[in-house]
């Protein structure tokens, strides 16, 4: 009597061989994903970090005044309208943005005051991080410019030439007006903010009169950044 037809032993174990098989490649598959996965959302992050550093043109038009907390003797506060260009050169390093540009108030300023010329003045120097608008909800920023400056009058009694230059320490307040009141209209106008600048002299000297020195005698700008090229604002929420 003829035995029924069976598997043999060795079909059942290349049928084993291969479910394990796909097994194994499926759990090397989630493995690679998982893997990949925090390098694509690092790249992405990455990405966005070089858009943020782009280099961008500032045009601020403004207001600039002087003298306003201790105007030398025989002087009073000044004011008037302002231009100022400004160049962001950012790096990889958040501690090294460069900044160069120049500021004029063409029609000079208000009163007797020493500081009312038209002559530009030309800055550069390193912009330094305060705190990001995150921070405030989305509406003011910091940064912290150190910058050499050359401009009529500048360095002291001491200068003899017309032009000199001077250290200045500065404190740049942005205000993201665009990207919180103006977002709907879309660019440019969802990128307007406004500034707010206030520049100390590092390297005072005396009054060449009183033979004083005032250690803290700000000048103020504020006004309107325009700015072009760089990053686009993100939406916010």
């Amino acid at each position: 009597m003829p035995r029924p037809p069976h598997r043999s032993t060795g079909m059942l174990a290349s049928t084993s061989t291969s479910a394990s098989a796909g097994v194994q490649v499926r759990m090397l598959a989630l493995a690679a994903s998982l893997t990949l996965l925090p390098l694509t959302a690092q790249a992405q992050q990455e990405t966005r970090q070089d858009q943020a550093r782009a280099m961008m043109f500032l045009l601020q038009p403004g207001m600039l005044s002087a003298d306003f907390l201790s105007p030398p003797e025989g002087y009073e506060s000044t004011t008037g309208f302002n231009l100022r260009f400004a160049t962001l050169i950012p790096t990889r390093s958040r501690w090294l943005t460069l900044l160069v540009g120049g500021s004029v108030t063409p029609y000079g300023t208000s009163g007797i005051s020493f500081r009312n010329n038209n002559t530009p003045t030309l800055f550069a120097g390193n912009v330094f991080p305060g705190f990001t608008a995150d921070r405030t909800n989305g509406w003011v920023s910091l940064e912290l410019p150190l910058l050499l400056t050359y401009a009529f009058g500048g360095g002291g009694s001491r200068n003899q030439e017309l032009f000199g230059k001077d250290i200045v320490a500065e404190a740049a307040f942005s205000v993201h007006l665009g990207r919180k009141v103006l977002r709907e209209l879309g660019p440019p106008l969802s990128r307007l903010q406004l500034y707010f600048l206030i520049d100390h002299l590092l390297t005072p000297n005396e009054d060449p009169v009183t033979g004083k020195v005032d250690r803290f005698n700000p000048v103020a700008m504020y006004g309107i950044t325009i700015p072009i090229g760089g990053r686009r604002e993100a939406r916010q929420p």
